[in-house]
């Protein structure tokens, strides 16, 4: 894969908050979340755009908060919601999304990120507040 497909995606986020790029990932700080984001080809000329993000991080394992993950990811329009266990106690939360980049334009395609990442944050203000 070459790095122009994610250069073009640092060109087009970095109004959205802080962006630190290699040539494997873009990571994104916005609104106290973190995401990783990534051009993976698939082969066949298939290139996915692959978005991990760090919503909230050790937050307390109860079945409260395994509800809450759980109701609000089948909310969401794009991306899934789960939570990644360090321990009985603690847990982080993540949202996943991949979606083709395509023939996507600039305008859609920030606007694909753009929804996903916000879709994020929100969900950060109403597990931590």
């Amino acid at each position: 894969m070459s790095t122009a497909p994610l250069e073009r995606i640092v060109g087009l986020i970095v109004d959205l908050g802080t962006v630190t790029a290699d040539d494997d990932a873009a990571l994104v700080e916005l609104g106290g979340t973190r995401a990783s984001v990534r051009v993976l080809d698939l082969g066949d000329g298939l290139e996915v755009v692959a978005v991990t993000q760090l919503v909230a991080a050790g937050l307390a394992n109860t079945g409260e908060l395994r509800d809450a993950v759980e109701s609000r990811s089948a909310a969401l329009s794009f991306g899934a919601l789960r939570r990644a266990s360090r321990d009985d106690e603690r847990t982080d939360v993540l949202l996943s999304y991949t979606f083709p980049l395509g023939d996507l334009a600039d305008l859609p395609l920030l606007t694909m990120l753009h929804m996903v990442l916000s879709a994020g944050v929100d969900v950060r203000g109403e597990l931590v507040g």
